[in-house]
């Protein structure tokens, strides 16, 4: 008796075209888990460098203020006249930070900037992402230093430091 049914034999080598499709779905699940993530990581390290950049501008004022007996910058013109920023880089654009007057601005400044407010300091504790921007209030001798960064995507404010 001959067995009239034909036998389908799976070749040796190589993937059926199922095998390939579930490849590739896994793949394509696994890349949109992992995007979002990698990127999320990238802008902590951003800002880690932006907070690390406001707190060396903060020790190079203080410093720069006791070479000149305690008279603190008047302006980020001042600031960058005596040196304080010229080793500090934004991490975004990797040139030289740009130091602006005032409190930087999410609409209009660019993440890592850092703002300089003198005679200034802060009225209470910064929690980026829950505070809209730092309060201020008057003090003679005080200045306060905000870094621009990223959050959830979204320009802004990622640290406010003041020299107390």
């Amino acid at each position: 008796m001959t067995n009239t049914r034909a036998v389908f034999r799976r070749a040796d080598s190589g993937l059926t075209l199922v095998e390939l499709m579930v490849v590739v779905v896994i793949i394509g699940i696994l890349a949109t888990i992992a995007i979002p993530n990698l990127m999320e990581a990238q802008d902590k390290a951003k800002n880690a460098n932006v907070i690390s950049s406001a707190n060396a501008l903060v020790a190079n004022i203080q410093i720069a203020s006791v070479d000149t007996g305690g008279i603190i910058p008047e302006s980020g013109y001042e600031v960058e006249e005596l040196g304080s920023t010229k080793k500090l880089l934004n991490p975004f654009t990797k040139e030289q930070v740009d130091l602006i007057d005032g409190i930087v601005d999410p609409d209009q400044d660019f993440p890592g900037t850092l703002g300089y407010e003198p005679n200034v300091t802060l009225a209470r504790p910064f929690r980026s992402g829950i505070d809209a921007e730092p309060e201020v209030e008057p003090m003679i001798g005080g200045f306060v230093i905000t870094g621009l960064g990223i959050i959830r995507g979204e320009p802004g404010i990622v640290v406010a430091l003041d020299n107390g």
